[in-house]
């Protein structure tokens, strides 16, 4: 077995730097042609992306209009704006249970009908709960149905940061001693979840996947050891398998990559609290 557990110690441990809050932080200038946050958009050269201390990369929904994000581990917050008239409201907690009060790590499926985040509230039926597990919503008008979480085959593994579904609902998902899974949607219900092949899954610990839509890429953190940076890496899927994954070089720190909805640009953590993004050229320049 792997020193997982020493190493997710080592990333919450940095996780939980006391930061300026992201409520006041995030202070773009929006324009009409660029909806991701109005920030001034990267090329293949990664930069900043907006400010403030962050557990996860923000979702948007496939119009660009709303985004979601995770606060800084130790708040158990999700994050939201809205695009109206030009110009980004002011960024505000959003609550979608009066039942629970820990949320993490949004991810808007690329039908923008479901939205999947992390708690570790308490499952329906029990008094406690100790660990994090998915949840999930369906669109109901502008807003979002009752939180259900996902069948226990799902939740009884050990979670930990982003997950990420496919245009089917496939979900990729980290867990355990650090290696990518998938459960496929079928007939309306999730499967039991089964590891992604090697050379995706290794002897070095894999987490915080995000799938292309239709499945055909895969974008990944891969780490070494606990002293080594976590790198952005990305696989493709060839025939029955995946393709020996390859690193994104000019990324030298990545966890929670997120893929705009118009698939142009990446956004990634690149500390342990802070954003950054670049150009999404290398997914065709890398193509075997």
């Amino acid at each position: 077995m792997r020193p997982f557990s020493l190493l997710i110690l080592f990333f919450l441990s940095t996780a939980c730097v006391s930061t300026p809050s992201p409520h006041a932080a995030i202070t773009p200038t929006p324009t009409l042609t660029n909806p991701w946050l109005g920030q001034s958009l990267p090329g293949a050269t990664p930069r900043q992306f907006a400010s403030g201390s962050f557990h996860s990369s923000p979702t948007f929904s496939p119009d660009g209009q709303v985004v979601y994000w995770g606060g800084e581990y130790s708040t158990k917050t999700i994050y939201t704006r809205r695009l109206a008239a030009g110009d980004w409201t002011p960024a505000s907690i959003i609550y979608f249970s009066e039942d629970m009060r820990s949320y993490r790590d949004p991810f808007i499926s690329p039908d923008g009908e479901r939205l999947y985040f992390i708690s570790d509230d308490a499952l329906p039926g029990e008094s406690s709960s100790g660990k994090e597990n998915i949840w999930m919503m369906e669109k109901e008008g502008e807003g979002w149905g009752t939180p259900q979480p996902l069948p226990d085959l799902i939740n009884a593994y050990r979670l930990h940061w982003t997950i990420s579904v496919a245009a089917n609902y496939n979900l990729y998902f980290s867990a355990n001693e650090a290696d990518i899974y998938i459960s496929r949607y079928l007939d309306g219900n999730y499967t039991e979840p089964v590891l992604l092949d090697p050379p995706v899954n290794t002897d070095e610990l894999e987490i915080t996947p995000n799938i292309a839509p239709d499945e055909s890429y895969l974008l990944f953190t891969r780490v070494a050891t606990k002293s080594d940076p976590p790198y952005l890496f990305i696989s493709y899927a060839i025939g029955s398998g995946w393709s020996e994954p390859q690193r994104i070089e000019n990324i030298d720190y990545c966890i929670s990559p997120i893929v705009t909805p118009d698939r142009q640009y990446v956004i990634y953590m690149s500390s342990p609290y802070s954003l950054a993004w670049r150009d999404t050229t290398f997914i065709n320049e890398l193509w075997p």
